[in-house]
């Protein structure tokens, strides 16, 4: 039997602060706790019992002893151009009573009340790129989209630490968050180092809204921001009891013949068999006729969405597929330049970390109609092998079941087996007592030549100007144009290299193989020796300005490809990895420090505030220079500060002589190239993406980018940019 949707989607259990609140405080105190909270309306922690890390505001109604209703952050909205002064005070403290995670080791944070990766039971002769990542010691917020200064970015390097930590961090951060962007859905999460996903699957997400005029054109032309719904989509598994959240659970552990380690993983990300909607699983929300505004967030660690809405009973003359009533404004980088309606059939696409703003016209429906269900497709792998572990998302064809498989509610045989199918349920209720909304007209042809004109008033602006004549997003003419390319390699291990002990050297690096990585390429092979050089059939034009194109195959160099170096370059690591940076020996017997190590200081990219700069972004396997035939992960490529624009796909590809070569691969326009804004983008297997990136003047100093299925960046798939 499919889902019942009894859960209501929380609304007052949200702790919501309006623009006006937010201009008038000036400066946000947010505390770090570990609470007890309410998973399941009725279903609450046994008593003195915490089962969740929560984003406290001070102030608010949540700022109580007891328990919370929902463990979201708050959804704070502010106003463009007035800056916010934002404090995050860790609370959650240390573990001085536990024993230490590695020999030697000083305390560490104390973990999340969830079930936790057991680092204790993994094999660090089979995993070293596993146990040899740092064990927690603060908390870091990341204002995920924000212009903001370095300092205010969330450094994964400078948590707020516990009490006494003999680190000397600080356990509270003060941010400064400019707010001098254009308006758009941002959220802040946790980006610790190494520690990213246990802390965010805890509970350590909250929603910004950075609003101005255009928020206030688009309601006014739909009705009111009473038909505005925030909703942020993550899946979990709730333990047997339904009381907190089981992480280990949502990952695919390989043990050893007796059970007692761990030696590898089928999947080392986190998947969760239930949706849960702004913190509630699979719930329902009441709509009158007329349009909403969908604020929809990906704040999963590693699942990605293909989000369909549908009407299962087909009582509306046998139409099933709804998703006609979708029209996308926006997306990561604020409204788009012109909209896009969907067709019956078609999807949204959401990776992590992305989000998307959807118009959804309900104007047709009254307090008679059968609900509409928002189903997630993107079930393929799972549909295909019911029994084996869920695959990671990988490419659309791969990945997403055809509506016709979905059929009405799934041509999956049980659906109930299959829970992650169900997204959350909009019931309909009649015009009479509606609540804060205005008029409700429809979304027709009148209005949508409104909205487009409201989305072009606004196309221009941070960066980038809207070219009409050729309907793209492109360089600000004022601004000069791209002073350099660059190439950036998201590495899977697709030859099973990282479990295997014979070929744990890598001879492109001299780094040991590891499950995902992230390189940066120049030309050039180092000494003329073939098997130092990755070869790829693409040419960049990284001596040059001129735009890159597919080619026969070209030999790049690794400048750099690990966020850290040794902590002291005369003493060797404790293993042949060098992301062991965290303890040291000491020679006199002392009790080593648990250290984070300094930054790898190879040839890091240093963009020019001010400027554009040509990114080519390639997912490929390490299996070259032609695939093995086994597809690396989709990875979701997160920029810290800037925002881009999607200018060329290439999809790697055999000809028909059985050469592999890049051909030209647009994606459909619901993927919205060239006229959006991006700072997370889908680059799926075997995909190369062209990026517009642009450095705004004034933002100096190191941000990160990364993959943000979050364990890929714990296990290092993570370096650093720094704007000079």
């Amino acid at each position: 039997m499919p889902v019942s949707f009894d859960e209501h989607l929380p609304a007052a259990a949200l702790d919501i602060v309006s623009t006006g609140e937010t201009a008038a405080l000036g400066h946000v105190i947010l505390r770090v706790e570990a609470r007890g909270v309410a998973l399941a309306e009725g279903v609450s922690p046994d008593a003195g019992k915490t089962n969740a890390w929560c984003y406290v505001r001070q102030g608010s109604l949540k700022d109580v002893p007891g328990l919370l209703a929902n463990y979201l952050g708050p959804v704070l909205n502010v106003t463009r151009g007035q800056p916010l002064k934002i404090s995050f005070v860790n609370m959650l403290g240390s573990m001085p009573a536990m024993p230490p995670a590695k020999p030697g080791a000083a305390r560490t944070l104390i973990d999340p009340p969830i079930d936790p990766l057991p680092m204790a039971k993994i094999d660090a002769e089979q995993l070293p790129q596993w146990s040899s990542m740092n064990f927690s010691v603060g908390v870091v917020a990341h204002l995920h989209g924000g212009k903001v200064p370095h300092d205010s970015d969330g450094w994964p390097l400078e948590p707020a630490s516990f009490s006494s930590n003999p680190f000397g961090f600080p356990m509270q951060r003060t941010y400064h968050w400019p707010n001098d962007q254009r308006a758009a859905m941002l959220w802040f999460h946790d980006h610790g180092m190494d520690n990213t996903a246990p802390q965010v699957h805890a509970g350590l997400a909250g929603v910004y809204f950075l609003r101005d005029q255009s928020d206030a054109d688009i309601f006014n032309l739909i009705g009111s921001e009473a038909q505005e719904l925030p909703l942020v989509v993550q899946d979990r598994i709730l333990a047997g009891d339904g009381k907190s959240f089981d992480y280990f659970a949502g990952l695919a552990p390989v043990y050893s013949s007796d059970g007692s380690k761990i030696t590898d993983f089928d999947r080392p990300e986190y998947l969760g068999r239930t949706i849960f909607v702004n913190g509630r699983q699979t719930p329902h929300a009441h709509v009158h006729p007329g349009i909403y505004r969908l604020r929809l967030l990906n704040g999963s660690n590693a699942r990605s969405y293909a989000l369909a809405l549908a009407e299962p009973t087909g009582a509306a003359g046998g139409k099933i597929w709804r998703s006609d009533l979708f029209t996308v404004i926006g997306n990561d980088g604020g409204l788009y330049a012109k909209s896009l309606r969907l067709k019956e059939t078609d999807y949204l696409l959401l990776a992590p970390g992305e989000r998307l703003d959807v118009l959804v016209d309900f104007s047709s429906f009254d307090g008679k109609s059968p609900p509409l269900v928002l189903y997630n497709l993107a079930l393929k792998g799972l549909a295909a092998d019911p029994g084996a572990a869920e695959p990671i998302f990988q490419t659309e064809t791969e990945s997403v079941l055809a509506s016709t498989d979905a059929g009405s509610a799934a041509n999956i045989k049980d659906a109930a087996a299959f829970p992650q199918l169900y997204v959350m349920q909009f019931r309909f209720a009649d015009p009479a007592g509606m609540s804060g909304m205005g008029a409700t007209p429809a979304l027709d042809a009148a209005m949508r030549k409104d909205l487009d004109e409201v989305l072009a008033h606004y196309a221009c602006g941070d960066g980038f100007v809207w070219d009409a004549a050729r309907q793209r997003l492109g360089c600000d003419p004022r601004n000069g144009g791209i002073v350099k390319n660059r190439l950036i390699l998201l590495m899977n291990d697709t030859e099973g290299k990282a479990g295997d002990p014979g070929t744990r050297s890598n001879p492109i690096t001299g780094l040991p193989w590891r499950d995902t990585q992230i390189w940066e390429m120049i030309r050039g092979n180092p000494l003329g020796d073939p098997a130092k050089a990755f070869k790829l059939p693409f040419d960049a034009q990284l001596a040059s300005t001129e735009r890159g194109g597919p080619s026969d195959l070209k030999e790049y160099r690794v400048s750099r490809a690990t966020f850290f170096h040794p902590e002291d370059e005369t003493h060797a690591p404790r293993t042949q990895d060098p992301l062991w940076p965290l303890i040291t020996e000491n020679p006199h017997g002392h009790p080593p420090l648990f250290k984070y190590g300094r930054l790898f200081q190879g040839e890091v990219v240093k963009p020019q505030a001010g400027t554009y700069e040509r990114w080519y972004v390639a997912n490929i396997g390490n299996a070259q220079p032609e695939p093995n035939g086994k597809l690396p992960d989709m990875h979701p490529f997160h920029l810290h500060l800037v925002n881009f624009v999607v200018t060329n796909r290439y999809a790697l590809q055999a000809d028909a002589a059985g050469k592999w070569r890049y051909v030209p691969a647009p994606r459909p326009a619901v993927d919205s190239d060239d006229i959006a804004r991006h700072d997370t983008t889908r680059i799926q297997s075997n995909e190369l993406v062209e990026l517009l990136v642009w450095f705004p003047p004034e933002y100096k100093g190191r941000y990160p980018y990364h993959c943000h299925l979050v364990e890929h960046e714990d296990m290092g798939m993570m370096l650093h940019f720094e704007t000079v």
